[in-house]
């Protein structure tokens, strides 16, 4: 294929990026679709009982008795309450959100009535995810009942035999995952949203800059079928007799005659060379940026060779960036 067949192909092309972009969005909506369909999920039909749960369920667990909190930590900002609840059999450790401690009230004030006749409320149900109890936790809690108890009964030997080994989170649901899921959609639909806006400002540019050299065009194909062409693929760029042509975002093409500076400019990280480009800057004073490539000592070579190929194309150009040039280039202007 030779380099005008190749240039032609280039700037015909559907745009693989728009199919990315495409992909990302249907990507999205899947996410979406799923993130709908989990949240309405009624997660409480797989409930397993706290008794014989494990860390990573989903648990519940029906509190006859309940204490006051005798513990708080935050939560990315969230304050959390840990309290003691009984349920027919066992005594467990749980972490109480607002509308669990609310709905708990008729449970909370038979727990310290002192009224002898007090009738017990119907136990209520709780839910929430189960978790390791850390080792912070387990000493606060060996504390507190030996406090409640009002004698030294708990300790770490026996601990799992009254506490076992894990607590209950009721400010967590199998649903907490959606949020973070939601947002892996958000981005998806960013990306390719921001891909399609790319791919048709691309289009844009290469339809408004074909149509400025439109009397031009059969001379610079022709150009492009010259032994004299050059054409540097990791740069996006063609070399003609008298024309400068990048293609790595839309089609530009610079007619020798309106440039009158070139010079190259590195991109360093941390002290390192990390890309270098090629900016020229042109008789209406405008700078562009063009072949910009990563700094391998490959495509150092060949930014090297490239450069050298078009000062001369141009012999007459100001090359590099000095203020001896920056002072030249403002004589060169067109006023």
């Amino acid at each position: 294929m030779g380099k005008r067949e190749e240039f032609e192909k280039i700037i015909k092309r559907k745009g693989i990026g728009l199919l990315i972009a495409g992909l990302f969005v249907i990507l999205s909506t899947l996410v979406t679709d799923a993130v709908y369909y989990f949240s309405k999920k009624d997660y409480t039909k797989d409930a397993v009982a706290l008794a014989d749960a494990k860390t990573g369920d989903f648990a519940y667990v029906d509190v006859s008795i309940m204490s006051d909190y005798f513990a708080t930590n935050d939560y990315t900002g969230v304050d959390h309450k840990t309290y003691f609840v009984w349920d027919e059999k066992y005594i467990y450790i749980v972490d109480l959100n607002d509308k669990n401690r609310e709905d708990l009230n008729p449970v909370y004030d038979y727990s310290y009535s002192e009224d002898e006749n007090a009738v017990a409320p119907e136990a209520k149900r709780i839910y929430g995810m189960v978790k390791s109890i850390p080792s912070d936790l387990k000493k606060i809690a060996i504390d507190s009942y030996n406090e409640m108890k009002g004698e030294k009964v708990l300790n770490l030997t026996n601990f799992k035999d009254y506490l076992g080994t894990v607590y209950m989170d009721t400010f967590e649901t199998p649903n907490n995952d959606i949020i973070s899921t939601l947002s892996v959609s958000v981005i998806f639909f960013v990306i390719g949203g921001l891909l399609i806006i790319a791919f048709v400002c691309v289009k844009a540019r290469t339809k408004k800059n074909m149509k400025k050299v439109e009397e031009k065009w059969d001379t610079i194909l022709n150009e492009l079928d010259s032994s004299d062409c050059f054409h540097y693929k990791k740069a996006s760029l063609y070399i003609t007799k008298n024309y400068l042509i990048s293609y790595a975002a839309g089609l530009e093409l610079y007619d020798y005659k309106d440039i009158v500076w070139i010079y190259p400019h590195e991109y360093r990280y941390n002290g390192s060379l990390s890309q270098k480009s090629m900016m020229i800057v042109l008789k209406d004073s405008k700078t562009k940026k063009l072949a910009t490539v990563s700094a391998s000592k490959k495509n150092l070579n060949m930014f090297d060779e490239m450069y050298e190929s078009l000062l001369n194309k141009m012999p007459d150009v100001l090359s590099g960036y000095t203020k001896e040039n920056k002072d030249k280039a403002k004589q060169l202007y067109q006023k």
